[in-house]
């Protein structure tokens, strides 16, 4: 190799190395982020079409317009931002985790699990819970650079003191319709039928349950989502996938603050509730009112 081709080979090497690659975990943020944002410009779609709603019925006898949506100018006095020693610390869990990946954000929607709110969209139930004010998450991998295993993830959102108290009731009115729902997905298939690339159809049950309540803070429950094999429309006989573990995730109020808790698959349903308590007391310093 010439010395001037030699001389290129090592300006590459250099420059690359400082080059910083997004860790998978960054990758699932973004991805998330984006989600989030598309689920507030469906929002956005459904207040519009209520607000015409309300201007409609006004004025109208025994009739009168949805709530007015709480966002961050509407704060009541107390504290607001979210400091992330509010946010559970890696000496809280039983397991090695990494360096947490954070975020921040302002007038996002509470959504509790995408697959969730994709069944409450197709029963025509909203599947945005609650328009937070602000908003913290957080996730840690085992080990950002060899091991991206999840081990937790958690969103902290501070909401309107005025709709604190419909925690449960608003969490019970989004299970009733999901306890047992019909998931067909349409695609190409890829192998799986007489002809590669024909459009396929594909189904798999879904059900969430509360399995506890009260378990911590001003109000708690555990959620269990349950999937079935996928199988094949025009087979039903064979089994596309196989049935995944059941997912679990604990949502818990403090004050004007909620925290939406996902473990890795290391957890039990008994982590969950330790660590749910262990939220509770960092949520404690920075809720209105202070605990």
């Amino acid at each position: 190799m010439r010395d001037d081709d030699l001389a290129f080979v090592e300006l590459v090497q250099r420059e690359l190395g400082v080059v910083r690659w997004p860790d998978a975990a960054e990758l699932r943020a973004r991805a998330r982020r984006r989600s989030r944002r598309r689920v507030v410009g469906a929002a956005a779609v459904v207040f519009v079409l209520l607000s015409s709603s309300a201007v409609a019925t006004a004025g109208l006898p025994g009739l009168s317009g949805p709530p007015t949506a709480t966002g961050p100018a509407a704060s009541p006095t107390g504290r607001a931002e979210i400091p992330l020693d509010a946010l559970l610390q890696p000496e809280d869990l039983p397991v090695k985790a990494g360096s947490a990946l954070t975020g921040a954000g302002l007038g996002e929607p509470i959504v509790i699990e995408p697959v969730w709110a994709q069944c409450l969209a197709e029963r025509n139930v909203s599947p945005i819970w609650e328009m937070s004010r602000y908003s913290r998450s957080q996730s840690f991998v085992r080990d950002p650079r060899t091991d991206q295993d999840m081990q937790l993830s958690q969103d902290v959102y501070r909401i309107g003191p005025e709709l604190a108290a419909s925690f449960s009731a608003d969490i019970d009115r989004r299970i009733r319709p999901c306890l047992d729902w019909l998931d067909v997905q349409t695609g190409q298939n890829v192998g799986l039928g007489p002809v590669i690339g024909e459009l396929t159809t594909s189904f798999a049950r879904h059900s969430w349950e509360v399995v506890a309540r009260g378990f911590a803070g001003d109000d708690a429950v555990l959620i269990r989502h349950t999937t079935s094999e996928t199988r094949r429309d025009d087979a039903p006989e064979e089994v596309l996938a196989e049935a995944p573990d059941p997912q679990t995730v604990a949502v818990v109020r403090v004050g004007d603050l909620v925290t939406v808790l996902r473990l890795g698959v290391w957890a039990s349903e008994s982590d969950y509730l330790r660590l749910a308590v262990v939220a509770t007391r960092r949520m404690c310093l920075a809720a209105n009112p202070r605990c």
